[in-house]
């Protein structure tokens, strides 16, 4: 019998042994793989990346603005860049973004004003100069023909900004030939548009809707979130994507006016800058943290698939089945597995 409970005891810490041991273990099962493809070093921090077809435009940070050619994407081709200097600025660059279909480039001096370069002409980068008004956090730009743009402003002092440019040819230039404020019920960190939706984020009040309806601007509501509210993606008119930093990220599922949005939070533990969706693939950018990847279930679940130190991590995007990250290490380029 003595015999029997030392093997019995022997047996007991041995099972007890593994089964702590496979606890320890991490589960891999079913996560995703983050395939490098390139890393550009961008000489300044990337805070921020914009794809169109074989153009990348990079915020290159203190190093100011670059486009890439990735018409090679394993060996990426620098075709030029332009120093804070060149852009007649000060602060470094945080966001980009291009409209090919009239050919103008816009950057963020940050926390300052919008940048508008000219593009239109072959071979030539155009400075236009700044507009609008200093602490803008976030724009978006959307065209009206080819002759005509308005640039949205998330202006952390004044709300939400508008500014609407007209191209005149007979003198060759773009005029601001109008301009708009319209209140927010707090100061606005962010901004992103759908068509006739335009969202603001509204630091630790959550977010704001507004509805354009034939360049009348209204408020819809206000939905209050967790943390500080960082950056609003706009998956659809109904599903919304919120980047909360401290408290992580949100999944919004719209119902107004008939009842309160469904609200579903991942990433709790992450301080998360900014989401990027496609698909069923959700990205957090991370800070320091890197990047964390998820699966959008149908059912409205969102189910986690790792997380990849990559660097520190201010922004991504998906385009044409890559994931552009814009790091401190530079930009770098992956396909998720």
């Amino acid at each position: 019998m003595i015999v029997i409970n030392i093997i019995m005891k022997n047996y007991i810490y041995i099972l007890s042994l593994v089964l702590f041991c496979s606890c320890m273990e991490p589960n891999d099962e079913g996560l995703w793989n983050l395939n490098r493809i390139v890393e550009i070093d961008t000489e300044g921090y990337c805070r921020d990346v914009y794809v169109v077809g074989d153009s990348v435009f990079v915020a290159a940070g203190q190093a100011g603005i670059q486009l890439w050619d990735i018409s090679t994407i394993t060996s990426p081709r620098l075709v030029w860049k332009k120093s804070l200097s060149d852009l007649g600025v000060s602060k470094e660059i945080s966001q980009v973004e291009f409209k090919s279909s009239i050919g103008q480039l816009f950057a963020l001096e940050s926390n300052e004003r919008p940048i508008h370069i000219d593009l239109s002409t072959p071979d030539s980068v155009n400075i236009l100069g700044q507009f609008s008004s200093e602490k803008t956090k976030e724009i978006r730009v959307v065209t009206s023909g080819i002759n005509s743009f308005t640039v949205y402003a998330a202006d952390n002092d004044d709300g939400l900004k508008l500014s609407t440019f007209e191209f005149d040819s007979l003198y060759n230039l773009w005029f601001n030939t109008s301009g708009i404020e319209i209140s927010t019920i707090g100061n606005p960190n962010g901004i992103d548009i759908l068509s006739n939706l335009i969202v603001v984020t509204i630091d630790q009040l959550g977010i704001q809707v507004f509805e354009n309806n034939d360049n009348i601007i209204s408020s819809l509501y206000h939905e209050d979130l967790p943390g500080n509210s960082r950056a609003i993606t706009i998956f659809k008119d109904n599903e919304y994507y919120v980047a909360c930093e401290e408290e992580g990220a949100y999944k919004l599922e719209i119902h107004y006016p008939d009842h309160p949005p469904e609200k579903v939070q991942f990433g709790k533990d992450l301080f998360v800058t900014h989401v990027t969706v496609s698909g069923n693939q959700i990205v957090l950018s991370c800070a320091a943290n890197g990047l964390s990847l998820y699966n959008r279930i149908s059912n409205g679940k969102i189910e986690s698939k790792g997380i990849h130190n990559i660097g520190y991590v201010y922004h991504a995007e998906f385009y044409n089945n890559y994931l552009f990250a814009a790091t401190r290490e530079g930009l770098q380029i992956f396909q998720i597995d």
